[in-house]
């Protein structure tokens, strides 16, 4: 239970050991001014004088962790000594000096740990102390004419320490405020230098792995590229004499194609870093589609012949693709478009076409023609996949795209 008191009256868990020490200390500063009082003057002032200890102890022992209860708790004791002096007296609890101390520790945490509101009334409490104590003395003092030089300075001295005194509570505060806001800036500036060290370090392996794409392409290419020509050639030089070597040959080719389709899509991945994650394909295209009906676009879909095989990336190519050419013609046709898919023996030919919405030619500048980079990530799709791609645009807006099927392993040496 008493654990979670602590919780309760504190935000930061390593109060647990600070605040049972200010209990503490409230508790011995309500003792003690109990125990240094004098007790006849009847009853309701035994009871002003109980008051006022427990309320100015309360308010020391929560002038860190609850800075504005402690703060009712000192305005609870002034009411309690203004009671007092109206009753018929100043005497007891509120004339001992100890008042004087709880009072200034609790305008100390109100400067120091309390919310703005806090603050401003712990400065207003000073000042009014302050004031209060200069007029005391400037008015309540004796009668200084004919007095030496050296009394009225230091009457004059007594005037000036007095306030400085009254008012050194809050100056402390503002003061461990101060620090403990340096400290938290301090951190903060650690963790946005930690950051940056971090995002430089990412920056220095993005650099890196563009390098290291940028040499493997160089190298796998060059290499692929020269089996596809030699393969290529040898196939055409075995047509007439070995038709099973030049099959031979012509799988070559193709599987070295393949293979060099994958790796600059592979090299262009790792040049962006990514996320992993499944990529879509065929057998998500019909999905795709529906959801372009759904958006308001008014699909057409013709496909001819039996889907043939194409390998991941080509998938993915072809997915991209459509979605994008659907996109655009949502977004910039006149809410119809056609989507056709030849499936040949050799390759896949899709066109999507759409006309352009109306008044879209007047009203386009040249650099509203500008349509971003849809049409160049959907051209460099289809040549990292060994394929082909080509726009019309006009009237009618035609996307075309051809990419080859992967073949079947035939038995070449038979």
């Amino acid at each position: 239970m008493f654990d979670r008191l602590i919780t309760w009256f504190t935000p930061e868990r390593r109060a647990r050991i600070a605040f049972p020490l200010e209990i503490a200390l409230g508790a011995w500063l309500a003792l003690a001014v109990l125990l240094n009082q004098q007790w006849w003057g009847g009853i309701l002032h035994a009871m002003l004088n109980v008051g006022i200890a427990l309320a100015v102890g309360a308010g020391v022992a929560l002038h860190r962790v609850r800075s504005d209860f402690a703060q009712v708790g000192l305005l609870a004791g002034a009411l309690g000594i203004l009671l007092a002096i109206l009753e018929g007296g100043l005497y007891g609890a509120g004339s001992s000096p100890l008042i004087l101390l709880g009072a200034a520790i609790i305008v100390f945490g109100g400067a120091a740990y309390g919310s703005p509101l806090a603050r401003r009334v712990s400065l207003v409490v000073s000042i009014l102390v302050a004031v209060g104590i200069a007029m005391m003395i400037l008015f309540g003092g004796a009668d200084v004419s004919g007095v030496r030089f050296v009394s009225l300075l230091a009457q004059v001295l007594m005037w000036m320490i007095w306030p400085i005194i009254a008012m050194l509570p809050w100056v402390l505060g503002e003061l461990v405020r101060s620090i403990r806001n340096r400290r938290q800036l301090s951190a903060t500036v650690a963790t946005v230098s930690t950051q940056r060290d971090a995002a430089l370090t990412r920056a220095d392996l993005e650099a890196e792995r563009t390098r290291v794409a940028r040499d493997v392409h160089d190298i796998v290419a060059h290499s692929l590229t020269v089996v596809i020509a030699q393969a290529d050639g040898a196939r055409y030089a075995t047509a007439g004499d070995s038709p099973a070597a030049a099959d031979a040959f012509e799988t070559i080719a193709q599987t070295a194609r393949d293979a060099l389709a994958d790796v600059r899509v592979l090299l262009t991945e790792l040049r962006h870093t990514q996320e992993a994650g499944p990529q879509p394909g065929l057998d998500d295209l019909d999905a795709l589609l529906q959801s372009m009906r759904d958006s308001g676009l008014a699909l057409e879909v013709r496909e001819f012949g039996d889907r043939g095989r194409l390998t991941e990336t080509r998938e993915l190519a072809l997915y991209r693709i459509v979605q994008e050419s659907l996109t655009n013609a949502l977004r910039h046709g006149d809410g119809a478009a056609t989507l056709e898919l030849e499936w040949g023996e050799q390759a896949v030919d899709l066109v999507v076409t759409n006309g352009a919405a109306a008044g879209h030619e007047e009203s386009q500048t040249p650099e509203s023609k500008d349509r971003g980079h849809g049409i160049d990530g959907m051209r460099e799709r289809a040549s990292l996949a060994g394929g082909e791609f080509n726009v019309h645009e006009g009237d009618v807006f035609r996307v075309r795209a051809r990419l080859p099927l992967e073949q079947e392993l035939a038995e070449v040496l038979t």
